[in-house]
């Protein structure tokens, strides 16, 4: 045994006493141990990934090797090979009676074992989430996480039945007694603390993110997390305190996926007259292929629509054919136009639609995302893309809808009792 050869070395030396002789043998005898048991764990992780990371495994299992890798279950598994080596190397260190550290190394390989175990099933439980918790179909991420928990729970009970040197039976009836005075004392601490593991585990909230949440008035960054609360500055410099539970139980929206993706959306209607809607004449096309952006376009769009027309014979009647509109051009003018800025991001979705008619008129979205998530530069970028739109739409014979204001019903009203009176006069001449 190499505590009693470390014994019998102090031993030999006068100048130490018994007592301090046997503790630092017993001490070495630990060391020792301790580092007999990383190397064991660092030579089975080598031996694991040099068995499976091979190209057979890459090749004909990629997604299970992705998971592997993600979760890093073979750093696990080295460390549980030697959690088991030690139950049976550690009496080989230290006397199991007798010895004043034994007590205290018992409880420290147990605990050891736990931890070892706990994180291996873990790992395995990552393996499983990483290939079938984000199925469409059947949707298992939550059943997963729920493991996971269990897992800990049950460590976490294993643990301290071993450092207080009792039955993990104990340690359950005596946490059911106390269970409920501490659910209401400690209920927003509990809750929050749970919220908190949530957030963190599921990459939901970090400092520093922008975060909008109607339900409590925020919307701005977040400067603090605490165990209960969360704090939001919001841009009119407000505080906001936000229950850390309500991030989890209630919808709010965090921005930073919109700053990592490095694009900002675009999502803004204009509403067009429907009374200057209309079909393209002669006129009103030779001035829209003045236009560079669109000139290729209507020129193809004439020749498709004139051959499929003289296929058909649509001739006696204009409304038997096709025939290009100004507000379909226009909207084809406007995606141009997007495509031809360097302040557009041209690798997210770019596009001009129509949305459902309203009694304020035809709407045509503009759906689009810049090329910066900067908010002045943003919002000008967005200013100067619907100054150019609304300026350009009296080319095509649009006009954008707008409600009458009391400027224009006193003008009409003007104009009308105008002609009543010269009607009158020309009645009395």
């Amino acid at each position: 045994m190499l505590t009693t050869w470390f014994g019998n070395l102090f031993a030999s030396w006068s100048f130490v006493s018994d007592k301090v002789s046997t503790l630092s043998a017993e001490f070495l005898g630990i060391l020792v141990l301790f580092l007999t048991v990383y190397l064991i764990a660092k030579i089975f992780k080598g031996l694991f990934y040099l068995v499976f990371d091979r190209s057979f495994f890459v090749s004909k299992f990629p997604h299970f090797f992705e998971a592997v890798k993600h979760s890093r279950i073979l750093v696990a598994a080295g460390y549980s090979i030697s959690a088991v080596a030690v139950v049976q190397l550690y009496p080989l260190f230290l006397p199991v009676e007798g010895a004043f550290l034994a007590p205290v190394l018992q409880k420290i390989v147990g605990i050891y074992v736990v931890a070892c175990f706990m994180r291996l099933f873990v790992c395995a439980v990552n393996i499983l989430d990483h290939m079938y918790g984000r199925n469409p179909n059947v949707p298992l991420r939550g059943v997963f996480q729920a493991a996971k928990i269990v897992i800990y729970l049950l460590g976490a009970l294993v643990i301290i039945s071993i450092l207080i040197s009792k039955k993990p039976m104990f340690v359950i009836t005596g946490l059911s007694a106390a269970a409920a005075v501490f659910m209401l004392i400690f209920k927003d601490p509990i809750l929050g603390f749970a919220a908190g593991i949530q957030l963190a585990s599921n990459h939901l909230l970090k400092i520093g993110d922008w975060i909008t949440m109607e339900s409590h008035g925020a919307d701005g960054t977040v400067t603090d997390i605490t165990l209960t609360t969360v704090r939001v500055q919001n841009f009119d410099n407000t505080l906001v305190n936000i229950p850390a539970y309500d991030l989890v139980s209630r919808p709010f929206q965090n921005w930073s996926g919109m700053f990592e993706s490095g694009a900002r959306r675009i999502k803004r209607s204009i509403n067009v007259d429907v009374e200057t809607i209309k079909f393209l004449d002669q006129d009103l096309l030779n001035r829209l292929k003045k236009i560079k952006l669109i000139s290729g376009y209507l020129k193809d769009k004439e020749a498709e629509i004139r051959a499929f027309n003289e296929e058909h014979g649509n001739k006696e009647s204009f409304l038997n054919g096709r025939h290009l509109t100004n507000v379909g051009t226009f909207r084809q003018y406007a995606v141009a136009y997007l495509n031809s800025l360097s302040t557009i991001n041209h690798e997210q979705t770019c596009m001009v639609r129509q949305l459902a008619p309203t009694t304020a008129g035809l709407p045509l979205e503009i759906y689009c995302f810049t090329a910066t998530t900067e908010w002045l530069k943003y919002e000008g970028i967005q200013s100067d893309v619907f100054d150019h739109l609304y300026s350009v739409m009296p080319e095509f014979d649009l006009l954008p809808y707008q409600q009458p204001a009391g400027r224009n019903i006193s003008q009409a009203a003007k104009v009308m009792f105008a002609d009543k009176n010269q009607g009158l006069n020309q009645i009395e001449k």
